[in-house]
């Protein structure tokens, strides 16, 4: 790797700017030259030291403790809380490295040469926001409506679905009954229930605890289970996460499509058979907070591609890009409420500008299974809708168009179907509402399996997230 791609991807990480593709060059840089790993985290250290050190007024015994953090090849030292002591009025301005050693703690994370930097918030900061919930039930008086701030303390859910928003654009559903601490900026306790958490690369080094286990966050998507009795599980639908048990301090690294059980007795880490619908807040946790009709959620899994998923009975939502900058004028379909039939979409070009947006992308796909014999006249309707989180801006629903979005907008593990997908056909219609939140489908589709494919890419705007300020 060069000198200046290297620079290009460090700056990017520290910037918060990383999109999944340059994680992914990274890690395969590390795995490939340990010392451009060692001097990636000398080159963070180094910049998150001196970030500090104008900030410090104290006697020069303060900077010398400062300076032992970027001392290279050496073992770091937990400096976070003589820092702290010595900043006045604001520790807000400065930001280090999670307050644990760097020996132990964080192993799992130095082995992958990353580092998460979150901000240090004045004591009565916000930690997260309530960014939505369904049927949600709070213990005793507590009443949490969606966009309420949440700081330090326990969240006791006795029904429904919520989803927390954290810093850096990590997000977290939690299934009632649960009970859950936020203890820090990315750091939380389960003390029981389930969660599910998306962290894109800005955020790695999200950490969650239970009474059996660490968990430290590698850039992924995962979820943990906390029974009565604290038997503790985690399963990892995408990426990494280190686990560590308290009881053995075995620590292991668990991939994408496993997952693990804390031994009851001897704190031991157990493999156990990977279910992607055992946590059922995934659709929350990526911003698809309603569906109707004839349609379903992809559960994230290893291997998942467009291409390989047929289903008879209902369109299929792919989640694909996340809080993506858009960098470049995009050709789309759509851009403004209406409802709309082929004639008005089919050949239709209008400019999508990036404007410093950051967008989420979905991929909407009707594919039958081979269905032989089956005549091309006998169509299926599909009368569905789904709605998001945040406001649509643009829909893509032009063979050509998909096909010169897929690098950018698409998601790059995908391997999606020659040619995108396939324009819609009399009959078929498209509606978006005037909040722009809800899409409304009425597809008649053939059932043939060399006409059955329908693709169309939906990009919503998450610019004002309070995550993305």
């Amino acid at each position: 790797m060069s000198d200046e791609r290297f620079l290009e991807l460090l700056e990017g990480y520290a910037d918060g700017t990383l999109d999944e593709e340059a994680s992914r060059e990274l890690l395969m840089a590390f795995a490939e030259d340990a010392d451009l790993k060692s001097r990636f985290v000398n080159e963070l250290r180094l910049q998150n030291s001196l970030r500090g050190l104008p900030l410090l007024d104290e006697r020069e015994r303060r900077a010398q403790e400062v300076m032992q953090c970027i001392l290279p090849d050496k073992t770091s030292h937990d400096v976070s809380a003589a820092v702290l002591s010595a900043l006045r009025p604001s520790p807000k301005s400065i930001r280090w490295y999670p307050p644990v050693k760097w020996a132990a703690g964080i192993a799992a994370v130095i082995a992958l040469g990353f580092f998460v930097m979150w901000s240090l918030p004045k004591a009565d900061e916000p930690l997260a926001t309530i960014a939505h919930q369904i049927d949600g039930t709070w213990s005793g008086d507590r009443k949490l409506a969606a966009g309420a701030p949440v700081g330090k303390g326990r969240l006791k859910l006795v029904a429904g679905l919520v989803r927390l928003d954290f810093a850096k654009d990590v997000r977290l559903t939690l299934e009632g009954p649960a009970d859950l601490e936020l203890i820090g900026p990315g750091e939380t306790r389960l003390h029981s229930g389930k969660l599910t958490a998306n962290v894109p690369p800005e955020g790695i080094g999200f950490q969650v605890h239970t009474e059996r286990a660490k968990v430290v966050d590698l850039g992924t998507t995962f979820g943990v289970s906390v029974g009565t009795n604290g038997v503790t599980d985690v399963a990892v639908y995408e990426g990494l996460v280190a686990v560590t048990s308290l009881a053995s301090r075995e620590e292991k690294v668990i991939e994408e499509g496993s997952k693990v059980t804390v031994n009851e007795g001897s704190g031991a880490l157990k493999p156990r058979q990977f279910n992607t619908r055992t946590f059922r807040g995934a659709e929350v946790l990526f911003g698809v907070v309603n569906t109707g009709g004839k349609i379903r959620f992809a559960y994230p899994h290893p291997g998942l591609n467009p291409a390989d998923v047929t289903d008879a009975d209902n369109l299929v939502i792919f989640p694909e890009r996340f809080a993506t900058k858009l960098r470049t004028d995009f050709t789309v379909s759509l851009t403004e409420p209406g409802d709309y039939g082929p004639d008005e979409i089919v050949g239709r070009e209008e400019t999508l500008h990036p404007e410093k947006r950051r967008v989420n992308t979905y991929l909407i796909q009707y594919r039958p299974p081979l269905a032989e014999g089956t005549a091309e006249s006998d169509p299926m309707r599909f009368v569905s809708e789904v709605s998001f989180d945040r406001p649509i801006i643009a829909i893509i629903a032009d063979v050509d168009q998909l096909t010169a979005s897929n690098e950018v907008l698409g998601k790059k593990r995908f391997v999606y179907s020659s040619g995108g997908g396939r324009s819609l056909r009399s009959r078929d219609r498209l509606s978006l509402s005037q909040d722009r939140r809800t899409l409304k489908l009425d597809w008649q589709v053939d059932q043939a399996i060399e006409h059955g494919l329908v693709q169309i890419r939906v990009i919503v705007d998450v610019s004002d997230s309070p995550t993305m300020r």
